[in-house]
């Protein structure tokens, strides 16, 4: 997409490897019930991970004006705005045309080389646009098998150049089926934005940008995230999820849209009083804002928080099926700086009702169930399992232009965590529980590099551990 973007305002009254043969098995077995391990001492083994007693965190909603959304549906409901509501991302996912391809077939792109040495690896470039683009970034990757999606979610933030720095000015998700080993994949962007209305109550639907993005220039900060944006994203029952630095925008899926195409542009066109969504044929709106109501501001990534129970950032989510009650997991990108031996960076796991929202209290707060700490810097993504023995936490960690690496700590079990290389710019990981081989999923980004991958979970663990 180029990088101007048009957002229009409308009126009330106007509208506004050989296992090819596996893919299909069903899902795996219920897991066992979730049990909070006990608090441990933190070790000072790399990635080493532990509860941190004591420290606990909540978060609030801020809906979506119930206005704003009423009117969207009133505009569905006319034929002549080009807007059809959809029931979940499946028409988005059945229609997707841009393309990726088995990595053998990705020439030089060396992203996932290292590690396809190690493991047992399936891997697809991006054989369209998106794979050298400069404004569409991955970031987040989930997998979904149920009747909202039976397929994977990427998230994307659009930047465009300002002076000498990038700025972020939307954001979307792609969503497809999952591609078959040695076959093709595909994708279909679905543009994000929030309705709103105006304060003579007309809607107006704008693009998703960070809501708190963290201080200072790119060449301040010194790192290229310095712009993240949808740094993760969890799809869970009816809800979409996505980590925006100050806490999570939701998304209920059952307000996806099929709009008109033809025009970039987010609102409907004062010519021809149709809705488009940047040209793209699915948009997707948000309904909500979680932000902590006790823990302050995400500070810049080389800083950090002033006290174990504070200064939370949201860099990246994930859906974690494993527990029970099911949940979310968040965690924090901190580089050098950024995390001390008394400050660690903080993975926090949020529970889930049973059709995926947050669960809340009768105040309508949430509450963290645990909260993790790791001496890791650099920490692009998470994933977690739970089994009989405690909770596994794998990370993500990048290393710029080099491979990366990935490692997976049990809390409590007394082992140093294991470490496997990485792909090269790996970003999120995403847990997918399959009767052919549970499987961590995981998206670098890259110009040129860009790729959409899985690695069979026990093989990013220490052999014999569930």
């Amino acid at each position: 997409m180029p990088a101007s973007r048009r957002t229009a305002v409308l009126g009330a009254t106007a509208g506004a490897a050989a296992l090819s043969a596996a893919v299909a098995v069903a899902l795996a077995t219920a897991p066992a019930p979730h049990v909070t391990a006990a608090p441990a001492a933190a070790s000072t083994a790399a990635g080493d991970t532990a509860p941190l007693p004591g420290v606990a965190f909540t978060l609030k909603s801020t809906p979506v004006s119930a206005a704003a959304l009423k009117q969207l549906d009133d505009l569905a409901a006319d034929s002549a705005r080009g807007m059809k509501r959809q029931a979940n991302l499946v028409a988005a996912a059945s229609g997707a045309k841009n393309g990726m391809t088995w990595k053998t077939g990705c020439g030089s792109n060396d992203a996932v080389k290292a590690v396809d040495a190690k493991v047992t690896l399936g891997a697809w470039c991006f054989d369209n646009g998106d794979k050298s683009s400069d404004y569409w970034i991955p970031q987040g990757v989930a997998t979904s098998r149920s009747a909202q999606l039976d397929g994977f979610v990427l998230s994307w933030y659009h930047r465009h150049l300002s002076g000498s720095d990038w700025v972020t000015d939307g954001s979307r998700i792609t969503v497809g089926k999952r591609p078959l080993v040695e076959k093709k994949g595909a994708y279909q962007p679905v543009t994000l934005a929030i309705p709103t209305t105006t304060s003579a109550g007309k809607l107006t639907v704008k693009d998703v940008r960070p809501a708190a993005p963290a201080t200072g220039s790119v060449s301040a900060q010194g790192v290229a995230e310095a712009t993240q944006h949808q740094g993760g994203v969890a799809l869970a029952g009816d809800y979409l999820y996505t980590a925006d630095t100050s806490g999570l925008r939701v998304y209920d899926v059952r307000r996806t849209y099929q709009v008109a195409t033809g025009k970039n542009e987010l609102g409907v066109d004062p010519t021809d009083g149709k809705f488009y969504a940047h040209n793209e044929k699915y948009a997707l709106f948000q309904t909500g804002m979680y932000r902590p109501v006790n823990a302050g501001s995400c500070p810049a990534w080389n800083k950090a928080p002033s006290a174990k129970n504070k200064d939370l950032c949201f860099s990246t989510v994930t859906y974690d099926p494993t527990t029970s009650p099911k949940s979310l997991l968040t965690a924090e990108y901190k580089t050098s700086g950024g995390v001390t031996s008394a400050k660690p960076m903080r993975v926090v796991r949020w529970p889930l009702n049973a059709d995926g929202s947050l669960k809340a209290d009768a105040s309508g707060q949430v509450k963290s169930s645990v909260v993790y700490g790791t001496n890791l810097t650099n920490v692009q993504g998470v994933a977690g399992y739970h089994s009989g023995g405690g909770d596994t936490i794998y990370y993500s960690q990048s290393n710029g232009a080099s491979p990366g690496a990935i490692y997976s700590d049990r809390d409590g079990d007394g082992n140093a965590p294991f470490k496997v290389v990485g792909p090269i710019g790996g970003e999120s990981l995403a847990f997918d529980p399959y009767s052919g081989g549970d499987r961590v999923y995981g998206v670098t980004e890259r110009r040129n590099q860009r790729m959409f991958y899985w690695i069979y979970r026990t093989q990013l663990q220490r052999p014999g551990m569930p």
